[in-house]
């Protein structure tokens, strides 16, 4: 009779031994769940193994011709993109237009109206025609994610006194510079010279170097701007000779590295800081940033702002490497272009996004000097005066 278990203490123990097995069950399904989860969050942060058969961009859309630096650019860095990324061969398509705003155009375009997505190469003059207020811009580059971008900033040379003396100030002179239109890539030295107070009057139709030049040298404007390209040595050389200095570099930080046997003019903050210490108007200096800012950009890989995170992260993987290949440092160095990935490429496309305050201020200024410059007739070619002292 002792061995006897009574049925309550079985009951107990049946109980027990259901409720175990219903809390082990329990916490294998938690784990299996939750390493489920984990499993699924790793994929959304890593993205899978890119493949030559993965969803991946393949259609290049260039914002200019093959002739322009964006066209040129573009079929140097495709080949060696497309094999970093592991895909096939970029379809690259080329459109018509100096400034890439047409190409900017049927990259938002495309992105609206087909599933397939696609990367454009842009020149900075696009942005700029988005800050400016241009009516054919039908794109906003602020929703872009840069993966590469191509540098090169711009000198203002001329026969001008930076420094406002009484006889400037008393004096209704402009300083006139010549521009292949108000709101192109010389609008930098334009709003500089504002900000300077030196009254800038833009001259129209000089579009290359070598015009600009030949207006310098025939008197007919004060200050042009010129590329530090591969012939930036040889061309102001040319011009000391006939009396006219560099005046200063419209970027935020001088070129690294400088050029050999150079010696270059301060950069435009600088110069202002000397000059204006205290009066510069609100926003304009961030505003001139900007526009310097894209005006150096002669290249920008972009992708849409919905591309998912692992493929923007693969994206900037390969741009980095490319970024380091000799091949294409030794073709920047050639043309004295500095080719930017990683965070150095963020930040020198961060600097052309400007806040609204700033976009707001640049716009204002437009709206206020361009019907005034249409209507001051351009001053006759002058007598060179003395070359002042810098």
């Amino acid at each position: 009779m002792s061995n006897l278990i009574p049925a309550s203490s079985m009951m107990r123990q049946h109980h027990g031994l259901a409720l175990s097995r219903r809390l082990f069950l329990g916490g294998a399904l938690g784990s299996m769940a939750a390493a489920a989860t984990a499993h699924a969050a790793d994929d959304i942060l890593v993205g899978p193994a890119p493949t030559a058969t993965s969803d991946q961009t393949t259609k290049l859309i260039v914002a200019g011709s093959a002739e322009t630096p964006c066209g040129a650019w573009a079929t140097r860095l495709a080949p060696d993109m497309a094999e970093e990324l592991g895909q096939p061969p970029f379809d690259l398509t080329f459109t018509t237009g100096w400034d890439g705003v047409t190409g900017a155009n049927l990259f938002d375009a495309q992105e609206q109206l087909s599933t397939a997505s696609s990367t454009l190469l842009v020149p900075g003059t696009a942005l700029m025609a988005a800050m400016t207020g241009d009516s054919r811009v039908h794109y906003a580059y602020q929703r872009w994610l840069p993966v590469l971008t191509i540098c090169q900033p711009s000198v203002v040379v001329g026969h001008v006194s930076l420094h406002r003396s009484l006889g400037v100030i008393l004096s209704s002179k402009t300083t006139r510079i010549a521009v292949s239109t108000p709101t192109g890539p010389e609008l930098p030295t334009l709003l500089a010279f504002d900000l300077l107070a030196l009254r800038p009057l833009p001259v129209s139709g000089y579009a290359t170097p070598d015009a600009a030049m030949a207006a310098l040298t025939g008197g007919l404007v004060d200050a042009i701007q010129l590329p530090m390209d591969a012939a930036l040595k040889e061309r102001l050389d040319t011009l000391a000779t006939k009396g006219f200095v560099p005046l200063f570099l419209n970027t935020v930080a001088p070129p690294v590295p400088t050029p050999a046997d150079m010696v270059l003019p301060p950069t435009f903050p600088t110069i202002l800081l000397q000059e204006r210490r205290t009066s510069t108007p609100a926003f304009l200096p961030q505003a001139w940033q900007a526009i310097a800012s894209a005006a150096s950009l002669k290249a920008a890989l972009v992708l849409p702002l919905l591309t998912s995170p692992a493929k923007v992260a693969r994206w900037r993987h390969a741009a980095e490497t490319c970024a380091a290949k000799l091949n294409l440092q030794q073709i920047a160095l050639a043309n004295g272009q500095t080719v930017l990935s990683g965070a150095k490429c963020i930040a020198s496309y961060g600097m052309a996004t400007p806040d609204v305050n700033v976009g707001m201020a640049l716009r204002r200024w437009l709206a206020l000097n361009l019907p005034r410059w249409r209507s001051i007739p351009v001053p006759p070619a002058q007598p060179l005066p003395p070359a002042p002292a810098q």
